[in-house]
């Protein structure tokens, strides 16, 4: 069988088209017109699956197709196919191929058939992904195959959003015109045409037993912008009846049934990895995962899970009562309890389900990952740890005999293999619960790990562990955040060819539909910061482009010692520490001539200063360590690490005693240098390192790739998430904007999520109550109110609400508390209780549950009925005709 592929592509000099079928690539042959083509002999495969790639005149990939999954079934009794393509690239429509759209939101239920197969046939094919469930792509022109221009042809869409028809050329006249339109699906009636003139197919003739298949591009369905709604909770804040303290996986499916009642489309979680590292409340962050891969055992459900012994059953009720009546998720005592009563089920029933066909179904499809993790955890759990570098012998993974170990420490590792069973299946089945009723699932890719984890263990080589990931001081931290994860070796990710990433989001993409990159900015830029550093302000963007010593004397600011290590006059540090000053220059500062003081060596990082106050704990010492640390951040540059005598200007070093100390003609020049660090010079470093490195992770899924572009935002980030089709997320009261206090919520773009609040703010009624003078300017500027409240009223909620609800935005998502918030009967009394973490508090705990339990929000019959009719405000369908 001759098959014959035929692509239109505008190349530039130098560069070749190539097309890869089933993992074999050829070469194409340039024709004219920037038409190409190649010739193959097939007879061996009845399905081709093939994309397109450019190549340079030394043979390297420049680009390759965004979609690569043009698909043919061949006809084993054709004697020739003759194909012609379009080149698949990334447009405004990528969200719609999503599976959040393809197998929820449009899902279509035909079953797949095989085309009508003829002598000679002639077959359109045509990608449409934003056509509602009530409608379908038909063809339609001047022939009688294509009815006249009056009756318009059905087209197949078992493949969709691929919509394709097959024709018997015997009985066409050439040549003809045609167009694509929408119809009513019952009615067959004509709904949106093509706006273009019509198309016109000629061809040569058909030889016997030829086919010939034609894909078309076309706009249809591109002015329909749907748009829906939905509600973010992290699974540990959901409460139901049964709860045992905290919300679990099979809780998401009742709030499902809740989001189903009320018109909603989305439900949006926060990461559900496993965080067990010390089995109490610093672990509670589920943005400190122990592993990619695995999920977090304190969201099984124990009941389940398995049946406890008779004599246990009693025992687990009283504990479940206690545990339940809880305002807030006691994280501690929950994950202590339930690891007792996972071991007596493991005892009870785990040699019974670990020979069950579905386990080992399970076990073979993730062993890859499983192994190591079950390893890691019996580890942890041996030397009461998750500090690997003390665990002797096993420090090193690679040079630990696994199979060895796996044998001698068998129970243990069999136990996290059958906890890690049922939390896969659980979550399965929450996520089969949610697409069944028409409920994206978006889920929450950390961009970091645990210092101490699997992952770190296992791949060092894919992280910098002398350092440590954070952000600059932004709205959500004054002095900046330091997460303490290691940042990313992406160099070695990148020869690898980003396969870790890759698999993170393919594992994602078995319980999720849509995801939320978690600080895209990270992938640009990542705030790395050094090991004896414990707040934000010495870091240092990393990649970057730090001024070198030249450099800045060509700028007329040459580097001096007093710009890299914090000094200061007796008057400053006596205003400051009042009656303090004495003990603090004795025992912090070494005395020099000329009223200057330094740090001694034993006190010139916050770390070392830490530990002088580790068993401090009163609060003048905690105020004392507070003001040494922003004394240690008293600089006006930070040399850079890996790259000697090169300097990066300090963050917000405007604020610094240091920069008081320039004259004005300094602050000048210094601001100058500033700013075109920290907004003009390294945009094009981070954008070509975010546009290797974010492809790889999108196309890695069909999931809807969501991100967090929140912070000190580059430029050169809009452009990127705009290029790639990124959903990007929007804050009223965190402007992108400059110079304006709230962004005009009707001006959202198209491609985003408008939210009200987030985790790591506080939510819509806090927020009115923490800065009266904000409040006054929101009040004024965007609700055009001269009263202002000291509380946010039903009434005030639902008025932003509904500001959020009709904004261009795809996707309106809030909170559950700022969804409450309208209603003044059912929501919690107390405000300051509805925050789930304060970013600038590494010891805060991630507490918040819902006041109510699902059950009797179902039976809010009232509220839920307004929900409803705020959520239908303008949502959730594509535009009817």
């Amino acid at each position: 069988m001759l098959i014959k592929f035929h692509m239109h592509y505008i190349t530039k000099f130098g560069e070749n088209l190539f097309i890869k079928i089933n993992n074999q690539e050829f070469a194409m042959r340039y024709e004219d017109s920037d038409r190409w083509n190649v010739e193959i002999s097939e007879t061996r495969k009845s399905i081709l699956k093939y994309f397109y790639l450019i190549k340079d005149s030394e043979g390297n990939e420049i680009i390759s197709e965004w979609r690569k999954n043009h698909t043919v079934k061949l006809n084993t009794t054709a004697e020739a196919y003759d194909i012609y393509d379009v080149w698949y690239g990334i447009n405004s429509s990528q969200p719609f191929y999503s599976t959040a759209f393809t197998d929820i939101i449009n899902r279509r239920n035909s079953k797949r058939r095989d085309l009508n197969i003829y002598e000679k046939t002639l077959e359109f094919k045509v990608n449409v992904p934003q056509i509602s469930k009530e409608n379908s792509l038909a063809v339609v022109g001047s022939n009688d195959i294509l009815g006249n221009w009056t009756k318009p042809v059905k087209m197949q869409d078992d493949e969709f959003p691929l919509w394709k028809i097959k024709l018997n050329a015997e009985k066409i006249q050439l040549p003809f015109e045609f167009k694509f339109v929408i119809i009513d699906s019952k009615t067959g009636r004509i709904i949106e045409w093509e706006e273009d003139r019509n198309r016109y197919f000629f061809t040569n003739g058909f030889l016997n037993g030829e086919h010939k298949i034609y894909t078309f591009e076309t706009s249809l369905g591109s002015r329909n912008n749907w748009r829906g709604s939905g509600t973010a909770i992290p699974v540990f804040s959901l409460r139901t009846e049964n709860s045992f303290g905290i919300g679990d996986f099979c809780d998401l499916k009742m709030f499902v049934d809740w989001l189903k009642k009320t018109g909603q489309v989305l439900l949006q979680i926060l990461p559900v990895n496993d965080c067990c590292a010390f089995f109490d409340c610093r672990d509670s962050s589920p943005y400190s995962s122990i592993s990619m891969y695995a999920l977090h055992p304190v969201y099984i459900n124990l009941q389940e899970m398995g049946k406890l012994p008779a004599e246990k059953q009693s025992k687990y009720e009283k504990i479940k009562i206690r545990l339940n009546r809880s305002k807030t998720v006691e994280y501690t005592k929950v994950i202590k309890a339930k690891w007792r009563f996972f071991k007596e089920i493991f005892n009870r029933d785990g040699n019974s389900c670990l020979q069950s066909a579905s386990y080992k179904v399970f076990f073979a499809d993730n062993s890859f990952w499983l192994r190591p993790y079950a390893i890691f955890c019996t580890l942890r759990d041996r030397f009461k740890t998750p500090y690997f570098d003390s665990w002797k012998d096993f420090e090193n993974f690679k040079k630990t005999d696994a199979g060895k170990f796996e044998k001698e420490h068998q129970k243990s590792v069999l136990f996290y293999y059958f906890l890690q069973y049922h939390a896969h299946r659980q979550m399965k089945s929450a996520s089969k619960h949610a697409r069944k009723n028409g409920i994206i699932l978006k889920g929450d890719i950390p961009i970091g790990i645990a210092r101490n984890s699997v992952e770190t263990w296992k791949n060092p080589e894919y992280f910098n562990l002398e350092s440590q990931a954070g952000a600059p001081p932004d709205a959500f931290s004054t002095k900046g955040q330091n997460w303490e994860f290691p940042t990313y070796n992406w160099n070695k990710i990148h020869d690898d060819n980003y396969q870790w990433w890759k698999l993170r989001l393919k594992k994602m993409a078995e319980y999720f539909d849509a995801y939320r990159i978690d600080h895209v900015l990270g992938f640009f830029r990542i705030w790395e910061i050094p090991l004896h550093s414990l707040q934000g302000f010495l870091g240092r963007f990393s990649p970057a482009l730090p001024y070198s010593i030249q450099e800045l004397e060509q700028n007329k600011l040459p580097i001096s010692p007093n710009y890299l290590k914090p000094r200061f006059r007796y008057g400053f540090i006596n205003k400051t520490f009042g009656k303090q000053a004495n003990y603090v220059i004795q025992t912090f500062f070494d005395k020099t001539d000329g009223n200057i003081l330094y740090f001694k060596s034993g006190f010139d990082t916050q770390r070392k200063i830490s530990d002088f106050f580790k068993l401090k704990c009163d609060e003048q010492s905690e105020s004392l360590k507070s003001a040494l640390f922003s004394l240690i951040n008293d600089v006006l540059f930070v040399e850079d690490e890996y790259k000697k005598n090169h300097f990066h200007p300090r963050i917000a070093a405007q604020l610094s005693e240091a920069y008081k100390e320039l004259d004005g003609n300094q602050k000048q020049i210094f601001n100058s240098i500033y700013d075109e660090f920290y907004y003009r010079r390294n945009n094009e470093l981070w954008k070509s390192g975010a546009m290797k490195k974010l492809p790889a992770l999108i196309q890695a899924t069909n999931m809807l790739a969501c991100c967090e572009d929140l912070g000190m935002i580059p430029d050169c980030v809009p452009e990127v998430i705009n290029d790639l089709q990124i959903i990007s997320l929007e804050i009223q009261r965190m402007p992108k904007g400059k110079n304006i206090d709230f962004e005009n919520t009707a001006a959202y773009p198209y491609h985003s999520v408008c939210t009200t609040s987030t985790h790591d703010t506080s939510a819509l009624r806090g927020w009115w109550k923490e800065n009266r003078r904000k409040t006054q300017q929101y009040c004024s500027q965007v609700l055009h109110l001269h009263d202002v409240p000291t509380t946010c009223t039903g009434i005030i909620a639902e008025n932003i609400l509904t500001k959020h609800l009709e904004s261009p935005s795809l996707l309106a998502v809030f909170p559950l508390q700022d969804w409450l918030a309208i209603d003044e009967n059912i929501r919690r009394k107390n405000e300051d209780e509805e925050r789930i973490n304060i970013p600038a508090n590494r010891s805060d705990c991630w507490q918040y549950r819902m006041h109510i339990s699902i059950e009797k929000l179902l039976n809010e019959d009232e509220f839920n009925a307004k929900v409803k009719k705020l959520a239908n405000r303008n949502q959730n369908k594509f535009r009817r005709y």
